[in-house]
């Protein structure tokens, strides 16, 4: 009898049941779904809230107990769904959810442990300044300590000043002063001064045009 020794291949998606959830369990069901025994294990963990001493408010039942198995295997199932009608072929994996109470990065390393997890996949929000400094990074962390690797997704949502080219196309009067100096002289009068952005010249012994043998970057 043939025995199939494949090992299988264990993927943990971490959500908050908010925000990052959708991208960390659909990323979830893609890489579990690569392998022929993959399995899909989705943790959901709920922190503590401490009692505020000024003016002291005592935490609800809610903020003392772990998400509820149901909330979170309801939340699977509808981007399960999902994942069929994206990828009708895909092979859906195994998958178990798990819900604990504790301090997210801990409980996440501990249930990656737990069940010898091959990859963590966890979200991140762009957290900065103060916020990031008291919240602390949960996926930072997951990724110091875990023992094995770690996916961080986010969604993309690039900041539009960053979209500006860092280095310009190719100046026409930049290529001709290059090789009518046979290289002695890089930039145009234009582009003699300094630029805060780079700016890329290239070289073809075919002379000036689009093909490029060697290039240098200067400012």
């Amino acid at each position: 009898m043939s025995q199939n020794l494949e090992s299988k291949y264990v993927v943990l998606a971490a959500v908050d049941m908010r925000e990052g959830s959708p991208l960390v369990i659909s990323q979830g069901l893609e890489m579990a779904s690569q392998s022929p025994r993959g399995e899909l294990h989705v943790l959901a963990v709920s922190e503590p809230t401490p009692a505020v001493v000024m003016p002291p408010i005592i935490p609800t039942a809610e903020a003392l107990l772990a998400p509820r198995p149901e909330r979170l295997a309801d939340l699977v199932r509808s981007h399960l769904d999902d994942f069929r009608k994206r990828l009708p072929d895909a092979r859906v994996p195994a998958i178990e959810v798990h819900t604990s109470l504790g301090y997210a990065a801990d409980e996440i390393v501990w249930m990656a442990a737990h069940l010898d997890a091959d990859l963590v996949i966890v979200a991140t929000h762009g957290r900065r300044g103060l916020r990031r400094l008291l919240l602390g990074s949960v996926s930072e962390k997951v990724a110091r300590l875990a023992g094995c690797p770690v996916m961080v997704v986010r969604d993309k949502a690039h900041e539009a000043a960053h979209r500006v080219p860092e280095i310009e196309s190719l100046c026409p009067d930049c290529a001709s002063a290059r090789f009518a100096s046979n290289g002695k002289t890089l930039w145009c009068e234009r582009h003699s001064v300094h630029h805060a952005r780079a700016h890329v010249y290239s070289h073809s012994d075919s002379g000036p045009g689009s093909t490029a043998t060697e290039s240098s970057t200067g400012t």
